[in-house]
């Protein structure tokens, strides 16, 4: 397998594996994902195999931090260790940063509490740990894990308001949760 960044004849694949991997609500217009990876704000890294896509991780660093935006692997190859090499190489190409991302809180009353189970004993395989910060807003209720170093809620907040841009921010009604 190789983790490459994205090459431009891979949006179509790129795009339909980020539909069928994340819920409405969690999806930033397409557009501005390509936007962002076009302006250099955000980094996109493919696995392939064989020439056939498999995944994908977008990533966007800001200062000492790096914000794993979104990391999909596609459905029909799903289980099989894909996601595991993907983040891999996310914490080695930025091993002197801390690395964040953020995933649905735990909730027994979730339809989907498996997934979120899952997905997140899957970070914390991967060397992820909270971070004691909770968010939430238009995407729900979050929690926010970390590969390395501490990070603090204004850090992470700073680093949400330069990932979404301000007035994105703004309509995403983001705001830190107590527990």
């Amino acid at each position: 397998m190789e983790i490459l960044y994205a090459h431009p004849r891979q949006w179509g694949e790129i795009r339909e594996i980020y539909l069928e991997a994340f819920p409405k609500a969690e999806r930033k217009p397409f557009f501005a994902i390509k936007h962002s990876v076009k302006k250099g704000k955000a980094q996109l890294l493919t696995a392939t195999e064989d020439g056939v896509l498999q995944g994908f991780v977008m990533v966007i660093p800001y200062g000492r931090l790096v914000m794993v935006d979104y990391l999909a692997v596609s459905g029909k190859i799903r289980s099989r260790g894909t996601g595991g090499k993907i983040i891999q190489e996310v914490c080695k190409r930025f091993c002197d940063q801390t690395i964040v991302l953020l995933i649905e809180r735990l909730d027994d009353n979730a339809a989907n509490w498996k997934q979120r189970i899952a997905r997140r004993k899957f970070y914390i395989k991967n060397g992820f740990t909270s971070s004691d910060i909770y968010i939430s807003g238009h995407s729900g209720n979050m929690e926010v894990l970390k590969y390395g170093q501490a990070v603090s809620p204004p850090e992470f907040l700073d680093l949400q308001k330069y990932a979404l841009g301000r007035l994105m921010f703004l309509f995403s009604k983001t705001r830190l949760e107590r527990v």
